[in-house]
């Protein structure tokens, strides 16, 4: 279910503006031509491009939108802005094998508040997604729409997101609160700090719309798509995103056809381009939530002058990398329920060995880390921008 790709570089072409400084970095977004829709495509592949464009160099993807509605509007097609985005162009634009692409050239100057560990990625566990009234799926036989919508908030997170490594649980996880020990498992078993749970609340038919509507056929219908989605730090058990998606579009099929989320018929139909473009933005959303998130990395062991961490290479350590120790303590909260406490010290750590899964760490000043247990934690010295 591939709907769009993409190709990204940076070019070396440095703008001086006062202070600051702006880079002009190229972007390619391609999308699927459907039904000679020249203008949703490239509508389409446009916001691609502009979102990678944002996300590589760090800027906010909030204007994502915003950018590709002015610079399509543009007959010169170079829109000035202001912000973060002072000057976009359109460079090429080509069709070919039913894919539209497009490339732009933004000049972007870089937040001067920008995340401090960017360069970590975050693990991620996706809860798979469920359709909590499952009467309302008989229309159309769409009981499959949960797992495909799973599966292209996936592709897009995938496309969009530098901040997350992403793995799918097995089964959906129903509870509204994960006890201390429902979260330690989920960390233990699978790695993750972040957990990312959805249900669709309502993918019912409306009232009739339109006109086509005969003795041998059915009316046309409205029919609603409503994503819930929260992302969470089950390590703090601090949420952050709780947002509620909602669209609707016309399905005009009869209530006795079957018509598979799986399958390209689906997402080629209004209502399926409807809950692209709300999985396209709940990507993002989670995107921005999570690319500015402290990355923890536990200790595993200890050895003198050394540490081993649970990260490495894959979540973007790199030797000569240097992290402060974080001591971890747990206490009961008033509930009665097991906490964690992360205490700051002043010991740090430079990463001497790396791997894809661990590195070790050893301190600065070769100080005996006596003190240090396992099950303390690292983060990267904020300096390390």
């Amino acid at each position: 279910m591939r709907l769009s790709a993409l190709s990204l570089s940076m070019l070396a072409l440095p703008l001086v503006c006062g202070n600051a400084m702006a880079d002009w970095y190229e972007a390619t977004g391609q999308a699927v031509l459907r039904s000679g829709d020249t203008k949703a495509a490239r509508t389409a592949a446009t916001e691609d491009a502009v979102r990678k464009a944002l996300l590589y160099s760090g800027a906010s993807i909030r204007t994502v939108q915003q950018v590709t509605d002015g610079l399509l509007t543009q007959e010169s097609m170079v829109l000035q802005t202001q912000g973060e985005v002072q000057h976009v162009q359109i460079v090429s634009e080509t069709e070919e094998y039913g894919y539209i692409n497009v490339t732009i050239r933004a000049d972007i100057y870089p937040d001067q508040n920008q995340c401090a560990n960017l360069q970590l990625k975050k693990e991620l566990l996706i809860s798979p997604f469920i359709i909590e009234n499952r009467e309302q799926a008989i229309a159309g036989q769409l009981y499959e729409l949960d797992q495909a919508s799973t599966s292209l908030f996936i592709q897009k997170l995938e496309e969009s997101s530098g901040s997350s490594l992403i793995k799918l649980l097995p089964q959906s996880i129903r509870q509204k609160e994960l006890s201390y020990a429902d979260r330690s498992a989920l960390q233990r078993n699978y790695g993750g700090r972040y957990l990312l749970k959805a249900s669709l609340g309502d993918v019912s038919l409306g009232e009739r719309v339109g006109s086509n509507w005969t003795f041998w056929s059915d009316p046309d219908r409205e029919r609603f798509y409503q994503l819930q989605l929260e992302l969470s730090d089950i390590q703090e058990q601090k949420v952050l995103l709780n947002q509620k998606y909602q669209t609707s579009a016309v399905w005009g099929f009869r209530d006795t056809t079957v018509i598979s989320p799986k399958t390209q018929r689906f997402w080629q139909t209004d209502y399926g381009r409807s809950i692209e473009r709300v999985l396209n933005a709940a990507a993002q959303d989670v995107e921005e939530a999570l690319r500015c998130e402290t990355i923890l990395a536990d200790i595993t062991l200890v050895d003198q002058h050394k540490v081993l961490l649970n990260l490495g290479s894959k979540q973007g350590l790199k030797l000569g990398d240097e992290l402060t120790i974080l001591h971890r303590r747990q206490h009961k909260d008033s509930l009665g329920q097991l906490q964690d406490q992360l205490t700051i010290s002043e010991l740090k750590v430079k990463v001497t060995e790396l791997t894809h899964q661990n590195a070790w760490a050893q301190s600065v000043n070769m100080d005996l880390l006596a003190n240090v247990q396992v099950g303390d934690a690292a983060t990267l010295v904020q300096e390390q921008r």
